[in-house]
């Protein structure tokens, strides 16, 4: 961890980059990050990059824009991305020098110096608890970010991945002066017209074998109901919290191709089970029991599924 420090403290322009289709732990890291670097060297020049601004785009600032003299001066810190395609603004492969810093399994190395604890909860917990043990006060406004990151990405603190230096690493964002009713309304209060579509997948999702719940969502499904696609592919955790349900899956219809076939982008979830090699095998990955695919056809969905209930069944 010192050695992120250092970097910092070597580079006087810095760009931040988050992956697409950015959820709270992105966001969060990133400008939890660029605001604690703007509190403690206020001469740096530091940017948050990024043109997707996913759905909490409205609790973090907008990105910033910069030419591309600036990012092939600067230090790339790339945050919670584990493949280098998944990066939203391809000038990091620009810069001078480049930094990951990442929570996922490690799937490929892509930058030049790169900092991986796939056992954390989140990447916003690895950047708190490095300031924690550095004995740094944080400003409460990135602590706020930070803090949003942190309990988005581990539920509230209910996943597997929970230690007890996550809970510490929550305390000492709080003791910074968080507001713990703004994050968890920002993150977890929904909209009449996301509770309305959050019903509807209930009330119209497939359970195969009893123990994985699915669904299949078309845009017209998540239109009529005034959300983005961004908004609709979050919705993955409606299903958890049942008995039954050893994994689950939500298949989100992105867009028609140029051959008129529907592509979808999908969230798995499991309870206990390994899955994320499954995710891998197509255009995905992840943690190990929560992870995403993408580019989907119908057909490759209704392979997923099955692969997923074999899995169910071996364990």
């Amino acid at each position: 961890m010192n050695r992120i420090l250092e970097l910092i403290k070597d580079y006087d322009i810095i760009t931040i980059y988050r992956h697409v289709s950015p959820d709270a732990d992105a966001l969060g890291s990133q400008y939890g990050l660029k605001q604690w670097i703007n509190d403690t060297y206020p001469e740096k020049k530091v940017y948050a990059l990024g043109n997707d601004d996913g759905s909490k785009v409205s609790n973090f600032p907008e990105s910033d824009i910069v030419d591309d003299e600036i990012v092939k001066q600067s230090l790339a810190i790339i945050l919670d991305t584990a493949n280098g395609s998944r990066i939203d603004d391809g000038r990091w492969k620009t810069a001078a020098y480049r930094l990951k810093v990442d929570h996922h399994i490690f799937v490929e190395k892509f930058a030049d110096e790169e900092y991986i604890e796939d056992m954390a909860g989140a990447t916003c917990e690895i950047l708190a608890t490095m300031f924690l043990k550095e004995g740094m006060t944080l400003s409460k406004t990135a602590a706020q970010y930070l803090y949003s990151g942190l309990i988005a990405d581990t539920l509230r603190y209910s996943i597997p991945s929970t230690t007890p230096q996550t809970l510490s690493t929550g305390a000492y964002l709080l003791s910074c002066g968080v507001d713990v009713q703004r994050s968890n309304e920002e993150n977890f209060s929904t909209s009449l017209q996301q509770f309305h579509y959050e019903n509807f997948l209930r009330s119209n999702c497939q359970v195969a074998g009893g123990q994985l719940a699915y669904i299949i969502v078309h845009k017209e499904d998540y239109e009529r109901f005034g959300l983005s696609f961004n908004e609709a592919k979050e919705k993955v955790f409606v299903f958890g919290g049942v008995y039954d349900f050893k994994a689950w899956a939500l298949f989100v219809e992105k867009e028609i191709d140029e051959q008129g076939i529907k592509r979808y982008n999908g969230s798995l979830r499991s309870r206990n089970i390994t899955i994320n090699d499954i995710a891998m095998k197509h255009h995905g990955g992840g943690h190990r029991f929560a992870c995403g695919v993408k580019n989907l056809d119908d057909e490759e969905i209704q392979t997923i599924i099955q692969e997923i209930l074999d899995r169910i069944n071996e364990a």
